[in-house]
């Protein structure tokens, strides 16, 4: 848990407009089926649209769901001393026939480091701890401590050679900015191989859409505004899609009346940014988790450029020089 006080995080950053989220029987042919709970360091929910004969199995799917994001949470994160991610932090190699999903995953962040020139950066963990964001006290370290970890920092410090992953040992993963989009497509893609198509997931703001709602409609999902709780940015429609956003109101802390988020620049090893968040819309949740953290750290100007010239979708709320709220969105976005 975070510090009460000093840090403040908010687990869900995009809430739902949509009737019958909860479990509801207006139709006797087509329901949703619902569970949230915590997990992945967040609320994590699952709804299945579903007939109302078929509602034991849906709960007892839902059930085996937690369980593998359960097990996933472990492998994916550096926290866990006996987990996949923590032993390969320890060693210089990684073999694919060890982990294959953990395996996978490495590939796709080193691939999306590339793509976005470094700023996303799965090699950010010895940042992530310097600045102490892994503990309930996080600090401001001194500017010569930030400049000796960022020679530690580099994805091109890690080859992928066919079925190993080799490092110098000094390089450590936290695969934080993408670990959570990862599951949730291997849920996506769990819940589809048992025949379901219609459903939504939900881990902390990393979002999947499929199909329709029990009503056969598209997924209306709100966009939380960053500066006021209360409100929100807009609202998306989609089918089949993954919706992420990244912002600096997830974990931070203030020091000297300056605010510190915990999404680090890899360049710079500061988490300064305009952009106060960044939403992205794609056809997976792990490219979107990876993308949304990489265009916070590139800044409004950046990132946006970024966005326009890959073909992605973002939205971008930002604060000018004079604290003015602004916001961008590419084309298609709405």
């Amino acid at each position: 848990m975070l510090s009460p006080g000093k840090i403040y995080s908010s687990l869900i950053l995009i809430f739902f407009i949509s009737a019958g989220i909860a479990l509801s029987s207006c139709s006797k042919k087509s329901i949703s089926v619902t569970d949230t709970r915590i997990a992945l360091g967040s609320y994590v929910q699952i709804t299945i649209i579903t007939s109302t004969d078929n509602t034991t199995k849906t709960h007892d799917i839902i059930e085996t769901a937690y369980k593998k994001i359960n097990i996933l949470g472990k492998d994916f994160n550096y926290r866990d001393e006996i987990g996949s991610l923590s032993l390969f932090n320890s060693s210089q190699h990684i073999l694919k026939k060890n982990n294959e999903l953990l395996f996978s995953l490495i590939v796709d962040s080193i691939s999306l480091a590339k793509l976005t020139n470094g700023y996303f950066d799965p090699t950010i963990l010895p940042l992530v701890q310097l600045w102490c964001f892994d503990t309930d006290n996080p600090v401001l370290p001194h500017e010569a401590e930030i400049k000796d970890t960022l020679k530690l920092i580099g994805h091109n410090k890690v080859r992928v050679m066919g079925d190993r992953i080799i490092k110098p040992l000094s390089v450590k993963f936290d695969l934080s900015g993408i670990a959570k989009g990862k599951i949730v497509d291997l849920i996506r893609d769990y819940l589809r191989s048992r025949g379901y198509h219609n459903f939504l997931i939900n881990a902390g703001g990393d979002i999947y859409v499929s199909g329709t709602t029990k009503d056969k409609t598209k997924w209306r999902i709100a966009i939380q505004d960053p500066v006021h709780e209360d409100r929100y940015s807009g609202v998306v429609e989609k089918i089949n899609a993954a919706i992420v956003t990244s912002g600096d109101y997830e974990q931070f802390f203030i020091e000297g009346g300056v605010k510190y988020c915990h999404l680090f620049n890899p360049k710079t090893g500061y988490p300064f940014s305009d952009i106060k968040s960044v939403t992205i819309i794609a056809d997976d949740t792990t490219f979107a988790d990876a993308v949304a953290t990489a265009v916070f750290s590139m800044g409004s100007k950046e990132g946006f450029s970024f966005l326009t010239r890959n073909n992605i979708q973002g939205f971008i709320i930002y604060s000018k020089d004079n604290n003015k709220i602004e916001t961008k969105s590419t084309p298609h976005f709405w």
